[in-house]
């Protein structure tokens, strides 16, 4: 993503000098005196204009600078030319890039986009008229790098090595001497050509937590789906004897009571004492489903459960009613979850009186165990195997306060599980991360990630939630050499075949796994210089990165940005775009100035509407630090 200059960051002006009280003894000055307090004047006026864009010029040279986003590569972190969207159904909030409507070259328009799909209910809203914005404002502070070292996972603004004279943004992922593979959605490095490739995980695992991306929240249930017959993603189960996946356990009424205009759920009472599953099982609503709905029809699709895939919302628009980018097909099983809990009082004669919240990933089983006096523990499965064989992992190192009602997050990202307690991390006796098992491919299981379990004591839970973590795609370009490592992600027609294939096989787990070993590699770069990075986007779909970098220069290593490119670290979004109100919210442009222009010749001419509106207010939930 390339990045435009935004100005200097001025300093405040120097002070003018205290004005001069008359003579009180005198009654009139002459005119040589006036002139002098004038030319002095004058001349200090010129002197604090001066001084400032000295000031604002050292700034920029060597503090800070800002910047303008105008692409989507590091979306959903930071936003490009974008529209903000409210679903029409769920009332979920997202953004969705409109950074293609302009051409490049030129940046007039030269096409609308009509539709956005809202990642919560899959609903395709009409957005064609919605406002558009331009992208996020950042500070980037040009000092950090001189006084210390990149670190891993940094943002940063660079020189794009192919075109010195362009900025781009992205994330810093590989270290000098580093070899780096990008396989099977993460990251990993090793030192140089020999060793062993680790996990490249966020040292901060509340990095990690910052940049998870939304799946499923709750409280924003699309009612008239529902209503319609579409069977609610949160259920009661009851787990049958024998080896059952949880994706075919059935609906449990003597379970869980859900409220579903409160969109909570209670086990109280006798079941309570025997102990109940309430899981999550991941129905993804079709077009077709969502047509028969707002019609009013029956529902004649039968819903199946699929796996968790890298949907990213910010992509998925279709432009003058034309067909949508590629699908997003690729299974994540790094995911987390998120909800508010009230617990009543242990039973007596409650043996336990726990709160289990699992993750499943493949093979294994991830929980958190809330224990009857506060603490938490971590354990997981081994391979396939049932629940009377976990092991535990770790315990925290003080007990939770569960008096009254708590927000707890849990989370299985880059082989390491964490949890969060009312947003602050939770503290472990011992390290919580774990060796990766030895089969990789998704189980039937996979189709109910998440569930949570209680026994010996009442529960109240709402305001649940589901993230994944970003899927870095296997992506690479060709001039090296090298053919693609991973056609079911290139852009040929036959990779297209492919990722359709892929996508409609997320309802079988088993056949899913079996085509993606067919067709996916992993993508390795050799080893970066001693003062070399390697760099890619959040948005890793719709990320120009390092990875596919041509190397018209006749460079070494074509992934490679050297230090002396780096310009700074990203640290705040100092401003991004207003929010307009009144006219529906779409504000309004009364000048000509406020409007595009609009592309003609080869395209045909669109539709204009206005790139900027009034009035406006700040988006001040948006000035944030970026991790």
């Amino acid at each position: 993503m390339a990045v435009m200059a935004w100005g200097s960051w001025f300093g405040k002006p120097a002070a003018q000098g205290a004005a001069s009280s008359a003579d009180p003894t005198s009654s009139a000055k002459t005119s040589s005196g006036k002139a002098a307090r004038s030319g002095n004047d004058t001349r200090e006026v010129i002197e604090s204009i001066a001084f400032a864009f000295i000031l604002a010029f050292i700034l920029r040279t060597f503090l800070a600078e800002a910047f303008v986003i105008p692409t989507g590569s590091m979306a959903p972190t930071l936003y490009g030319r974008c529209k903000e969207v409210t679903c029409s159904q769920c009332k979920h909030r997202f953004a969705i890039g409109a950074s293609d409507e302009l051409d490049r070259a030129s940046g007039r328009l030269e096409m609308r986009i009509e539709t956005a799909t809202c990642p919560n209910c899959r609903f395709e809203n009409d957005i064609k008229d919605r406002p558009v914005f331009n992208g996020d404002r950042i500070l980037v502070n040009k000092w950090t790098y001189e006084l210390g070292n990149p670190s891993r996972w940094d943002v940063v603004v660079f020189k794009f090595p192919e075109e010195p004279e362009t900025n781009y943004i992205k994330r810093l992922v590989g270290l000098p001497g580093e070899m780096l593979r990008v396989w099977r959605g993460d990251v990993y490095v090793r030192p140089g050509s020999e060793g062993e490739y680790k996990i490249a995980r966020k040292d901060d695992p509340d990095k990690q937590r910052a940049i998870q991306q939304p799946v499923y929240d709750d409280t924003e249930a699309p009612r008239v789906l529902l209503d319609a017959g579409w069977p609610e993603r949160w259920q009661s189960v009851d787990p049958p004897a024998g080896d059952i996946s949880p994706a075919d356990w059935k609906e449990d009424p003597a379970g869980w009571s859900a409220d579903r205009s409160a969109r909570s759920f209670k086990l109280s009472g006798a079941a309570a004492g025997e102990g109940k599953w309430l899981r999550y099982r991941h129905y993804v609503p079709s077009a077709e489903a969502w047509f028969q709905a707002v019609a009013g029809n029956p529902m004649i699709f039968p819903p199946k459960a699929e796996l968790i895939a890298d949907f990213c919302a910010y992509n998925h628009y279709a432009p003058n009613g034309g067909q949508r980018d590629l699908p997003d097909p690729f299974w994540v099983g790094d995911i987390s979850v998120e909800g508010r809990f009230r617990l009543g009082p242990v039973k007596d004669g409650a043996a336990d009186g726990q709160v289990v919240i699992e993750l499943t990933r493949g093979v294994r089983v991830y929980q958190c165990v809330i224990q009857p006096d506060g603490f938490l523990s971590l354990r997981m499965s081994d391979e396939l195997a049932g629940d009377e064989e976990f092991r535990n992992i770790a315990r925290s190192k003080s007990a939770v306060n569960t008096a009254g009602s708590f927000t707890l997050q849990f989370a299985n990202v880059d082989q390491r599980l964490c949890v969060w307690v009312n947003g602050r991390l939770v503290e472990f006796d011992s390290e919580t991360t774990y060796a990766p098992p030895a089969l990789y491919g998704p189980q039937p299981r996979d189709l109910s990630p998440v569930g949570i379990y209680a026994k010996g004591r009442e529960v109240d839970v709402q305001e649940l939630r589901i993230f994944r973590d970003i899927y870095y795609r296997a992506d690479r370009d060709s001039s090296d050499g090298l053919a693609y490592p991973d056609p079911v992600t290139s852009t040929d027609e036959y990779s297209r075949y492919n990722l359709g294939k892929l996508a409609a096989l997320l309802s079988d787990p088993i056949a899913w796994g079996a085509e993606y070993e067919a067709h996916a590699f992993a993508a390795e770069f050799p080893p970066l210089g001693d003062d070399e990075y390697f760099m890619m986007g959040d948005n890793s779909p719709r990320s120009q990165d390092a990875r596919q970098w041509s190397n018209t220069r006749g460079a070494d290593r074509r992934h490679a940005v050297p230090r002396s490119a780096l310009v700074g670290k990203a640290f705040s979004i100092f401003w991004p775009h207003g929010v307009p109100f009144m006219n529906d919210g779409k504000g309004y442009a009364p000048l000509p100035f406020f409007y595009h222009q609009v592309k003609s010749g080869d395209n045909p001419k669109v539709e204009n509407y206005p790139r900027f509106s009034i009035p406006f207010y700040p988006q001040w939930w948006r000035w944030t630090r970026i991790r």
